[in-house]
């Protein structure tokens, strides 16, 4: 066991792995309903709120076990002092860990309900872990290796309206509007968590984060790009013009500390993320 919990230091931070989940979980809810649901059901929009948030925390730490086997060549060649190719932790006690995660996952989806939607997240995740049999050719693509990957959310946001509101509701605008916040805020994240640049073992940069391939400023101007649709969209859905008053704010955050230190970027994406899920439940 202490190989798999000194992993999970290493490789998976527990406490914001949780805040995106739960993040993720409570933008699901607020931008879904209105008239006053957390007044009149509490009780139940804190259980579906509780679900949500782990069944895509296990989702996370599962995907992240994958990952070791995805990417075992790549971190091999460039970092080799990870606990995988370090032989910190064997292939046999990953197993261990994800078989167990799994079974979570499955649990909570078996008492949310709509299997034939979270069918379909797992048939992607297995192509996502075969790199859709195209592993060379998404290598030398990486724009389209992310905007594939990031089309998960596709699916996480379908699935979470769907439990939410108890059905799968018909294609309409509001409809659409919600699916591209809930597609946005955690593409913006994604960035975010691999904003900086990596380095080999040599100190040479790796071309495997946004800002090595993309260019620290236009990656900059993508995650601002982002935070203005989410802001405008979400002002749509609840006629409220907090949102893009605190997305602009974001913005005008980001312009300010653009020359600072990327941790500052990272935090003040993070407060984005979370102030409008949290906005998003108070609003009605």
């Amino acid at each position: 066991m202490l190989p798999i919990i000194k992993y999970i230091k290493a490789r998976f931070p527990i406490f914001p792995a949780f805040l995106f989940s739960l993040g993720y979980a409570a933008l699901a809810i607020g931008s879904s309903l209105s008239d006053n649901f957390w007044i009149n059901n509490l009780t139940q929009g804190l259980k579906i709120l509780f679900m949500l948030t782990f069944l895509f925390f296990f989702f996370l730490l599962k995907q992240r076990v994958i990952d070791e086997f995805r990417d075992e060549k790549h971190d091999l060649k460039n970092f080799p002092n990870r606990p995988l190719p370090k032989g910190l932790i064997s292939k046999k006690q990953l197993i261990i860990l994800g078989l167990p995660v799994f079974l979570l996952e499955l649990i909570l989806v078996s008492l949310l309900g709509f299997y034939n939607i979270y069918f379909f997240i797992l048939i992607y995740t297995f192509f996502m872990a075969r790199e859709f049999f195209i592993p060379s050719w998404l290598d030398r693509h990486f724009t389209i290796y992310f905007l594939i990957h990031e089309m998960i959310f596709l699916l996480f946001g379908i699935y979470f309206i769907s439990v939410i509101n108890r059905f799968t509701p018909p294609i309409s605008i509001k409809f659409l509007l919600i699916i591209f916040a809930l597609i946005a805020a955690p593409v913006n994240i994604e960035i975010i968590r691999k904003f900086s640049p990596r380095f080999d073992s040599k100190g040479m940069p790796v071309a495997d984060t946004y800002s090595s391939v993309w260019g620290r400023k236009n990656t900059l101007i993508i995650l601002t790009a982002l935070s203005f649709c989410i802001g405008l969209v979400l002002t749509i859905i609840k006629s409220n013009f907090i949102f893009l008053i605190f997305s602009l704010l974001t913005i005008l955050s980001w312009r300010i500390f653009r020359l600072k230190s990327d941790k500052t970027i990272i935090l003040i994406g993070v407060i984005n993320f979370l102030g409008v899920a949290l906005l998003s439940n108070l609003i009605w």
